[in-house]
């Protein structure tokens, strides 16, 4: 067992990385530190032709809380954020969704953008959990995609934006209709390519209770 100055001696980690439940302390257990990471939003699709077109934006990544509960309660009701669809050809990703526990609520990221014609588009924003006594941090924003180069006539899409532990999904770098690449522990999903990319789904969330004597 590792020793925590101030903490006690860490007994355990309990890990959550989709569902709904219940975590019930156990009787050797006085304290719980808890870290959580929202789900990320999808990227968006491309466009439906690669000529002088864009590919979709990466979706924002879910926000990262942690907090300290020097008593603990007898159990904590939770939700694991789910991360957000890739959105097909010409369509919109879907947001992410709240991890919720002890508290901590929110901090979803938002969808990534559909490419089109006209202009490039914008990458979802990254979360911000509520939380009260505890520590929130932003998930990053996914990135648009580049300007439509008429020498090659299409755009790169955007990369989700990364959370607290990483996982961002990548944009796809050609005109073949490549889809984005998911994220993972929060982070955002990919945008698809021009000419038909489908976007990627954001990254689930996530919970941690490390239990303390």
């Amino acid at each position: 067992m590792a020793l925590i100055k101030s903490r006690g001696n860490l007994l355990r980690v309990t890990r959550y990385t989709s569902g709904s439940g219940t975590w019930t302390k156990p009787s050797d257990t006085t304290s719980v530190l808890i870290r959580t990471v929202a789900g990320g939003g999808g990227g968006g699709g491309g466009s439906a032709s690669g000529h002088l077109e864009y590919g979709g934006a990466g979706g924002g990544a879910g926000g990262y809380a942690e907090i300290f509960i020097e008593n603990a309660a007898a159990s904590y009701a939770y939700v694991v954020g789910a991360g957000g669809g890739g959105g097909p050809t010409q369509q919109h990703g879907a947001n992410g969704s709240a991890t919720t526990i002890a508290g901590i609520s929110g901090g979803a990221g938002a969808l990534g953008s559909r490419g089109l014609t006209a202009n490039p588009p914008s990458g979802g924003a990254g979360g911000t959990p509520t939380i009260s006594g505890g520590l929130a941090i932003r998930g990053g924003n996914g990135s648009g995609s580049g300007s439509a180069d008429a020498g090659v006539s299409y755009s790169n899409s955007g990369a989700g934006g990364s959370s607290a532990f990483g996982g961002n999904g990548g944009g796809s770098r050609s005109q073949n209709g490549n889809a984005g690449t998911t994220g993972a522990y929060g982070g955002g999903g990919g945008g698809g390519s021009a000419s038909l990319g489908a976007g990627a789904a954001g990254g689930g969330g996530y919970i941690e209770i490390q239990e303390y004597s």
